[in-house]
């Protein structure tokens, strides 16, 4: 996943991956995460502002910086690859071609105050259901969803 030219500009920058001490690594991971999220918040404030060109540079540096985290990741030992195959199958679990249990999921929410609707779109000819949160529009987990359990992908120094 990560792009050889991140890595190359990283390293010439003069921020290797550092699998030093813990203390070393975890002060990376943190600069790292705050680098992803300062240009998200760009991003997003270009959006809100309408401005397209603003959203097409945020989503490439937002891109970028996420690619240095897929090689600081790797370095400790993390198979991104089957992390990120996990919770796409895990987001799966997230619409249903059932009307009922798209029905019982929404009211399972509702039962536990969530604000929320039921919506539908065909795709590739089939009618799948999803529930949506009122206020922001977010896909909420159905009724029965089981989060995937990420920590067999923690490298075992990390445990």
């Amino acid at each position: 996943m990560s792009n050889a030219r991140v890595t190359r500009f990283n390293v010439i920058c003069g921020n290797p991956v550092n699998m030093g001490t813990d203390l070393e690594y975890w002060r990376q991971v943190k600069e790292q995460a705050a680098r992803i999220l300062e240009e998200a918040i760009e991003m997003n404030t270009a959006a809100q502002e309408e401005d397209y060109q603003g959203v097409i540079d945020g989503w490439g540096d937002v891109k970028y910086t996420n690619e240095y985290m897929d090689d600081i990741l790797k370095g400790a030992g993390v198979d991104t690859k089957k992390v990120f195959d996990t919770i796409a199958s895990n987001n799966d679990q997230k619409f249903t071609t059932s009307y009922t249990y798209a029905c019982d999921s929404k009211e399972a929410l509702e039962h536990l105050d969530v604000d929320c609707y039921l919506d539908s779109t065909t795709y590739e000819g089939t009618l799948y259901y999803v529930i949506r949160r009122v206020a922001d529009n977010k896909i909420l987990k159905l009724k029965h969803h089981e989060s995937p359990d990420l920590s067999i992908f923690v490298p075992k120094e990390f445990l």
